[in-house]
């Protein structure tokens, strides 16, 4: 079984959230429910799920707990690294772990399961989801996704990732140098080799390539999981989501 760490920390106030008239985005109601508990229901419910653990305000998630819902508390921090660290220390940090955003509703069991399953035999550090833009669009037409020109063609990630609690905690700087250059392309560039660059360029860079090169720049064992499942692809970030998402929530 799987440990699973929930990333429900609060963000900075955006039109959604105020909209909604909440501080977190995790807590928007969602035919009466706040979205976080369709995501603890599938966790629930998923039998390769043990433990559940959940980064949020306190608060909020004891009143959660007092609703019936089964997992275990670690009070936000600054930052979503902050968060994961918190989590990750919480949980067997020598297995893998499965990392769930907490705005991500249609998740349900199947889903879980079918990518925990993809992931076998689980010898590597850090597994992600990918879905095709053309999977994501005869799903949801209406949905708006950024997607990756790779030489499989155009893809998108998903919210969920099955990663190794002991390399995160070691290997956090790192991290936190490739995320803090995300908006600065100069930087970024850099850590590219030109042949990499060139295979963009080129629409030759593959899912293969990617992988090889994340791992040497992390230290770790990294592979892509293409995925089927477009659920953990719609998070609700903008009003536009959410009304999408209320369309196609069964209850």
């Amino acid at each position: 079984m799987f440990d699973a760490v929930v990333l429900a920390g609060g963000g900075k106030p955006e039109p959604l959230t105020e909209q909604e008239g909440v501080s977190n985005k995790a807590f928007i109601k969602l035919h009466g429910k706040p979205q976080l508990a369709y995501i603890l229901k599938a966790l629930q419910e998923a039998p390769s799920i043990g433990r559940v653990v959940v980064t949020g305000p306190q608060k909020e998630l004891e009143i959660m707990l007092r609703g019936g819902y089964d997992f275990e508390v670690v009070t936000e921090k600054v930052s979503m690294l902050d968060n994961l660290a918190a989590g990750f220390e919480a949980v067997d940090q020598s297995r893998l772990c499965l990392v769930v955003t907490g705005d991500i509703p249609l998740l349900n069991k199947k889903v879980i399961e079918d990518f925990l399953a993809s992931c076998a035999p689980h010898d590597h550090d850090f597994y992600y989801p990918v879905i095709s833009r053309d999977t994501c669009l005869e799903r949801f037409p209406e949905t708006e996704r950024t997607y990756v020109r790779l030489k499989e063609g155009h893809i998108t990630g998903g919210n969920i990732g099955l990663l190794r609690p002991n390399w995160f905690l070691d290997n956090r700087a790192r991290l936190e140098m490739f995320i803090s250059y995300r908006k600065k392309p100069l930087k970024l560039m850099r850590l590219l080799p030109p042949s990499f660059i060139f295979k963009y360029l080129f629409k030759t860079l593959s899912i293969s390539d990617l992988e090889n090169h994340l791992s040497r720049l992390l230290g770790l064992k990294a592979r892509a999981v293409f995925s089927d499942c477009v659920e953990i692809a719609l998070d609700v970030d903008k009003i536009s989501d959410l009304e999408l998402v209320k369309k196609n929530l069964t209850d």
